[in-house]
């Protein structure tokens, strides 16, 4: 009569994880080169990544250090050096995952800026990528002067003739419009350094717009917004086309307007809606609640 053997527990585990790892494929290294794509059909260049394992991305153009875009808590070892960028994730990438990393130059040739997708592969990973630039080729400079002529036909398209003739000209004037004025609660100083001291809106014929006399108090640094983003009375965020200040920065004590246009019309009657504006540290936020009274 056969004997069945009896297997402690831990031995049963050790030996099912060594029969996986046995039947496991071993995950090939290697090197290889790729190129930055020139025109929007060329595919973005891919870097194959696995955990335990460093892969060295070297570029033929000077790296900008500070520039990387990347998800960094994915990653063990993260580094950018003059020329060089290192990647070692903490585990694999999962089926289908795909990281965007982004890392610009520091010269003015073009493409300006290297585009990556980042995943890791079941049969293989980069040991090495070298990826060339080919910097200002053909391509790259016709899809350039491409990308320049879209956006200075918008501009033209928005700003023609720019001055109140202008205004009156492109129609975005119209004879029955009638500026409103927005009242908005008091906004403690401290909070921002900035005091919002009138808010009109102009509904204008294409694009509407909103336009706030602020100043910064006295004691402040110079401030130039960044940012602002506005939300209507549903919390809906309502695109900003264009924002303009004059003056462009205001020094400390000093009063300005800012102008922001937007797609749509952000106030309804009788509703509040909201106005955030971020300098460029993003530490100095100011929040306005307007309203159509």
């Amino acid at each position: 009569m056969a004997l069945l053997m009896k297997w402690p527990p831990l031995a049963l585990c050790l030996l099912v994880a060594s029969t996986a790892a046995a039947q496991a494929p071993a995950r090939q290294r290697q090197d290889r080169r790729a190129a930055l794509p020139t025109t929007s059909a060329e595919p973005i260049p891919e870097v194959y990544v696995a955990a335990g394992n460093l892969t060295t991305v070297a570029f033929n153009g000077p790296l900008d250090r500070d520039s990387l875009v990347l998800d960094r808590t994915r990653f063990k070892w993260v580094d950018v050096g003059d020329h060089i960028l290192v990647l070692e994730p903490f585990t694999n990438l999962g089926p289908g995952e795909r990281l965007v990393l982004q890392v610009g130059f520091k010269d003015k040739a073009l493409p300006s800026k290297a585009v990556l997708v980042v995943l890791t592969k079941a049969e293989v990973m980069d040991g090495k990528l070298e990826v060339d630039r080919r910097a200002n080729s053909p391509e790259a400079l016709l899809a350039a002067l491409a990308q320049k002529e879209a956006e200075l036909e918008e501009l033209k398209a928005r700003y023609a003739g720019d001055g109140p003739m202008g205004l009156v000209l492109s129609k975005w004037l119209t004879a029955n419009m009638n500026p409103i004025k927005f009242s908005m609660p008091q906004v403690p100083p401290d909070a921002s350094g900035l005091v919002a001291t009138q808010a009109i809106g102009y509904p204008g014929t294409f694009s509407p717009l909103v336009a706030i006399q602020l100043r910064n108090l006295a004691g402040q640094s110079p401030w130039l917004p960044a940012q602002a983003h506005i939300f209507e009375p549903g919390g809906a965020r309502v695109k900003v086309l264009a924002m303009r200040m004059k003056p462009e920065h205001l020094a400390p004590g000093e009063e300005g307007l800012l102008v922001l246009e937007t797609k749509d019309t952000p106030w309804k009657p009788g509703k509040p809606f909201s106005v955030e504006l971020v300098d460029a540290s993003g530490k100095r936020r100011l929040l306005l609640n307007l309203m159509d009274r």
